[in-house]
């Protein structure tokens, strides 16, 4: 959290600056990241490096992080291994689309994944891909930028217009060119779903990436949700997702949803 968004919380008597700030420390860690240096993790959190010395030493305390070099370096504990299990362990929608999301794999050669926002971005917590070469390599846990891919679209044009203001506001405080990036990508998403029934991005995200999405409200327990197919432009068109593959991937969000309980 940057210092514009803590001033933003003083007038909420219930935020805890300090709890925030250890939960910053714990979500600067990214994919491939095995250790940080605490001057890394001052610089991605925005804090002093004595601040971030303290938190580590407390959530090290507690197993959230490991000390894994002398001299400062820290990795993930178990303990995180623990919160992320528990969540995905209530989400029961990933075992049921599981099947639906390989076999819209399986037509389109190409990768298809589940996932939800975090800030602004969107976690993969479900991928099933082709046995296609060409299929795009993420993985479970991956993330991908809200403004600019497929999936992060669709999750922004099925929000409702105080979900989108609240995401403005918090990069607003954050970042000014990341608030405008998402404002172009809700116009974009919004767009897409009234010419298009979904959402898209065709090399918006990365220049050789074309892709498709479609929001997913399962219930009022879970986090809002997308799925998206997509892949390399060379193989998938933007004529073979809107044609062929969009019309395959409503029919199975509308399998995907009678199947919640």
């Amino acid at each position: 959290m940057s210092k514009s968004e803590e001033q933003g919380s003083e007038a909420d008597r219930y935020f805890i600056t300090a709890l925030s700030r250890g939960l910053d420390v714990l979500a600067c860690f990214r994919p491939g990241d095995s250790v940080l240096s605490n001057q890394q993790i001052a610089e991605r959190c925005n804090l002093p490096k004595s601040t971030v010395t303290r938190i580590a030493y407390t959530l090290g305390k507690r197993g959230y992080l490991i000390q894994a070099e002398p001299g400062g370096k820290y990795a993930l504990g178990t303990a995180t291994l623990a919160l992320g299990s528990s969540m995905l362990a209530r989400m029961d929608i990933r075992q049921i689309a599981r099947p639906l999301m390989q076999e819209l794999a399986d037509f389109s050669s190409s990768t298809v994944s589940l996932g939800v926002r975090d800030r602004f971005s969107m976690i993969y917590i479900e991928v099933s891909r082709s046995t296609a070469t060409l299929a795009l390599t993420l993985q479970v846990g991956s993330r991908v930028p809200l403004a600019t891919s497929a999936i992060g679209r669709a999750i922004l044009a099925c929000a409702s217009e105080q979900e989108r203001s609240a995401i403005i506001n918090l990069a607003g405080r954050t970042d000014a060119s990341i608030a405008n990036s998402l404002r172009k990508g809700i116009r974009k998403g919004l767009q897409d779903y009234e010419e298009y029934g979904c959402a898209t991005s065709f090399g918006d995200w990365q220049k050789d990436v074309n892709g498709i999405a479609l929001g997913l409200h399962a219930t009022a327990a879970m986090p809002a949700m997308a799925i998206n197919c997509g892949g390399p432009s060379s193989s998938l068109s933007k004529e073979f997702l809107l044609t062929k593959v969009r019309p395959r991937m409503a029919v199975m969000m509308k399998k995907l949803k009678s199947l919640i309980p």
